[in-house]
């Protein structure tokens, strides 16, 4: 049974890992990348070994994003298209039961903004919301 891509997590990105080894950077985890570096929060030798790459890739990552090489943003979406964002889930606490149960809704946090949408927000509406805010 083929089991490729693989999936491998770094910084919480999911990678994937094709035959060969090959690995598909997406644009999000280089731009991410060059921040992280940028601001001090991560050194080159620490995506280095992380990542286990070549300090030579990590630094072409950072100026292809510096210089414009890497997608700004999400394409756009094409609803024939199925289209995929990383989901977490967080449940810290248990939810209540009963009359004390919260309405569904939907939550997007960020580093700048936390939104909470219906839980039948319009979908298209809602890939709309994420391509924007991932744009940054």
């Amino acid at each position: 049974m083929n089991d490729f891509p693989k999936i491998r997590n770094h910084y919480g990105f999911a990678i994937e890992l094709h035959p060969g080894g090959r690995r598909v950077w997406p644009p999000s985890f280089k731009r991410f990348i060059r921040e992280k570096i940028e601001t001090g929060q991560l050194s080159v030798e620490e995506v280095r070994e992380e990542c286990r790459v070549s300090k030579s890739l990590v630094y072409k990552w950072r100026d292809d994003v510096a210089k414009g090489r890497v997608a700004a943003s999400a394409p756009e979406y094409d609803s024939d298209e199925p289209l995929f964002s990383e989901i977490l889930v967080q449940n810290d606490e248990p939810l209540p039961t009963g009359d004390a149960a919260p309405e569904s809704v939907i939550t997007l946090s960020g580093e700048v903004v936390n939104l909470t949408l219906p839980a039948n927000y319009p979908l298209n509406d809602l890939v709309v919301l994420i391509q924007t805010l991932e744009r940054g």
